[in-house]
């Protein structure tokens, strides 16, 4: 008999042990389907907002108030949409070096600027050149329709092509850089402009922002026809970020604004 109770109490034992890892794993796979599903949840209003802070910026490109009116120069600025905070900077692409029109010594002097060697900057730049034959802005047949078609050039690669990326472009119809829009990496590389002249620029931008921003006043929207931007959001929703990324060229038609010619 006390055999066999003692049989019972093991048994029992072993009973409630497995009963409790069975438990336990049904309480770390429900905790495990909690986070995926908070996850989830904050990527969703992450992407969500991103979305958001994309068309924010296209109403403020369009908003003729000079005070409510954005920096286009890549200065990046913080709103929320939705209590979630984003980060949105806006580059209008006159401010960028256009592959389809710009001579080789500016192309090969971006490449050069993003760490690549001068002799091979220069040998991928010319054959840059070459391929996109003769250009007229007026009536553009581009050879690039996107930085990636730049792949295709002999000597190319993703690891250059992603370097000198922020210095490049392929909207717009620009044969010269806008120098009061290029960021400072793109005025580095520009001829004539040492580091003093570009501390100038940047100053006179600033100083212009802030009179602007004072002053509310009626005027013309920065989203003006064919005037191409690119607009970069980051959203954060508890561990999620979400880049987003939208090339939109405005057209002067009120009845179609403007087109979103790339997002990302």
């Amino acid at each position: 008999m006390n055999r066999e109770r003692g049989i019972a109490v093991v048994s029992v034992l072993w009973g409630v042990a497995i009963l409790s890892l069975i438990a336990v794993a049904l309480l770390s796979l429900s905790l495990t389907s909690a986070g995926l599903d908070r996850n989830a949840w904050n990527r969703a209003r992450a992407s969500s907002a991103a979305d958001g802070g994309v068309n924010q910026a296209i109403l403020a490109l369009l908003d003729p108030r000079s005070a409510h009116q954005p920096r286009i120069d890549g200065t990046a600025s913080t709103a929320s949409f939705d209590h979630i905070p984003i980060r949105i900077a806006i580059q209008d692409e006159s401010g960028r070096i256009n592959v389809n029109f710009a001579p080789k010594d500016i192309i090969a002097a971006a490449l050069a600027a993003s760490g690549t060697a001068k002799d091979t900057a220069s040998e991928i730049a010319g054959r840059v050149v070459a391929r996109r034959g003769t250009t007229n802005p007026a009536t553009p047949k581009f050879a690039y329709r996107a930085l990636e078609d730049l792949l295709a050039v002999e000597g190319m690669t993703r690891a250059i092509l992603d370097r000198a990326q922020p210095l490049l472009t392929v909207f717009g119809r620009n044969e010269t850089v806008n120098q009061q829009l290029a960021p400072r990496a793109v005025l580095a590389v520009l001829p004539g402009l040492d580091a003093e002249a570009i501390d100038r620029i940047a100053k006179e931008r600033d100083r212009r922002a802030q009179l602007l921003a004072g002053d509310d006043v009626a005027g013309a929207p920065l989203g003006t026809p064919n005037t191409v931007f690119c607009i970069t959001v980051e959203a954060t929703s508890g561990n999620a970020h979400v880049f987003r990324i939208a090339e939109v060229q405005f057209t002067g038609d009120v009845t179609r604004p403007y087109m979103i010619l790339d997002w990302r």
